[in-house]
Formats: structure tokens, sequence, C-alpha cells
């Protein structure tokens, strides 16, 4: 088995980056042969579609991941549909939460394009079931697709080791943290008015913001306007193991997104054994806490209700990885049906 995995790679430290970064890991502990070809900084897409059209042709397979919500993630995919087709083995997985409203948004030409680029894979791998659907729509039978939420399993193997940041954890009581871009679906405004009501009842309190992005210098800008420099503390873009090593020392993991797919920082902490307050949106977890997104109040709430929560287990199924492996022999396998949701 020889695996090249194509898809953004870190850095910066994000969902599909962070989830192809993993399965690079997983697939070297089980002696697997891995390649990453990343998306994220290619120089020369003359040179990426050689590298590709390469191991294609060795017969490696190809596991593309994209996030599916806009019209350059399909085109990519699509011309890596078309370049890996020397490999008989080719696999597509779709990961945003806003892939499904987007799909059922095309129309004409687009639509079928992105039909097209679905049919250039022997499997869809969708980390949702409205994924799935809305691939379904495109007109890809259901038996060349597959629901798997893109979670790997997770430990904290970092030690924090930045003296700043542990002295600024110590100060602050309780400990929220999040990972998260600075892009308007993932309500970072909610989440500063939520510690601006906090800070008045726990004066202390602190929440730790991993995460970068374009409206990065507006987030900055808002928590100085709220007056709340000591209250908030933004990393920027942090290593996983450094992140999950951080979560952990959190109370409350809080996921304030307004749009979301099916969050792996949320399972991350819930498998890390941290409470999580998260909004009602996208796909969430058993154990999670859900509000109404966008309702301060329901937030509010919910927190509380977290911050009463000593430790939490994880309720869902963590095998990933054991997953990924049997899609992988059964594409190597012609013939074969496998079918999952």
């Amino acid at each position: 088995m020889r695996v090249l995995l194509v898809g953004p790679y870190p850095p910066p430290h994000g969902g599909i980056s962070v989830h192809v970064l993993g399965i690079e890991r997983h697939l070297a502990e089980a002696g697997v042969s891995c390649q990453v070809l990343d998306t994220s900084r290619v120089r020369s897409w003359i040179g990426f579609s050689f590298a590709l059209l390469h191991y294609a042709m060795k017969g490696w397979t190809v596991h593309f991941h994209t996030n599916g919500h806009n019209g350059k993630s399909w085109l990519l995919a699509l011309w890596c549909g078309i370049v890996g087709q020397c490999s008989e083995n080719r696999l597509l997985t779709l990961h945003s939460g806003m892939a499904p409203g987007y799909m059922l948004a095309q129309r004409g030409w687009r639509r079928y394009l992105m039909g097209l680029t679905c049919r250039l894979y022997s499997r869809v791998i969708c980390v949702s079931t409205a994924i799935r659907d809305a691939v379904v729509l495109l007109g890809l039978p259901a038996d060349r697709t597959d629901v798997a939420p893109a979670f790997l399993e997770t430990e904290s193997r970092a030690v924090v080791s930045d003296r700043k940041i542990l002295e600024w954890l110590e100060q602050h009581q309780p400990l929220f943290s999040t990972a998260l871009f600075f892009r308007p679906e993932y309500g970072f405004e909610l989440l500063v008015t939520a510690v601006a009501r906090l800070r008045l009842r726990y004066p202390s309190v602190g929440c730790l913001v991993m995460g970068i992005g374009e409206q990065e210098l507006e987030a900055k800008k808002l928590v100085c306007e709220s007056g709340l420099e000591n209250h908030i503390w933004l990393s920027g873009d942090i290593d996983h193991d450094a992140c999950l090593a951080l979560i952990s020392r959190s109370d409350v993991y809080v996921r304030p997104t307004l749009s979301d797919g099916d969050s792996i920082s949320v399972r991350e902490a819930l498998a890390l054994g941290v409470p999580v307050v998260a909004s009602r949106v996208g796909t969430r977890p058993a154990g999670a806490i859900l509000f109404e997104p966008g309702d301060l109040t329901d937030l509010l709430s919910k927190i509380d209700s977290a911050l009463a929560v000593e430790k939490v287990s994880p309720a869902f199924d963590t095998g990933y990885m054991d997953r990924l492996m049997e899609i992988y022999r059964q594409v190597m396998t012609p013939g074969e049906s496998y079918v999952s949701g």
C-alpha cells in the first residue's frame, strides 16, 4: 500500500491541514509508504501536476482533501481527478460544513462539473451525512460514498514551554479555549461579547484563542476596544500538538461558529476530557453542550453548565483510521462493495 495525500499541510494549523498531517503520521506508524503534495504552497502548477502524475503512474493511491465550498476547491479537485486517472485508486474527501449549501446552490455547468469531478474518483469520503446527501444529488451513486468524521485519535503529547503563555494561564480562572480562523462564520465577535459578560462575574476569566485569518487585525482591534487585552490571548497559529496541550489545560472549550461542519477541534477537546460548549450547527458529537447559534444569553447559560462539569468522556466513534484503511483496501480490490454511513 502506497498513499499520496494531496491537500493543505501545516503551517498554518487548520482543520484540513491538521487532518492531512495526522493521516501521514498514522500511516507512517503503520508502516505504509506515504507522501504529501501540499496544495497550500504550490510554486508551479506544472511542477505540481508532474509530481502528481509521477505518483499516479507508479500506482500510488491518490487521496485528495479539500473543503468543497468554493469554485477554486472544485477546480483543483477536478484537475487532480483528471491528472490522477493514471492511478486506479483515487479518493476525494470533502471537509467543509458549508460544502452542502454551496453544492445545492449551483446550477447549470457548475453543477455538471462538480458531478463530473466526483465521478473521477473511485470513492468520495464525506465528513458528514449532509455532505454525502449533496454529493449523491450531484449524480454520484451512494455506493461510491462514505461518511467518516475526520477525527483521529487524540492525546496531548506536547508540553507547553512558552513561559509567557504559562504565566498567563496561571493568572486566569476560569480558563476557556478555542481554535478558529478569523472569518465571520467563526463567531469571534460573539465570543468577545461573552467574555466581556463573564468578566463581571469572574474578574480573572481568560480565553485563549488559537488561529489566524484575514480578519486578524480587526479581531485585535475588537479585543482592545472591548477592554479585554488582559482577558483574551490571541496566540496566532500554533503547532497542533501544542494546541492540544493548551486545550487540555482549559476548563471549557468553546466553539461559537455561526456555520460549521463536523469540527475536529470539538471532538479533540472531548477526547481530552474537556467540556465543550458549541453552537447547534453542523454535526456535533454526543457529549457537547449545545447553544443556539448567535444567542449570547444561551451561550452564557451553557457555559455555566459546562463549568459545573469536571471531566467528560468521548461518546463517539474514534476508529477513523481503521475505517480509512479499510476504504484504501476496498479501492485496491475492485468489485467489492463498501458502503458506510
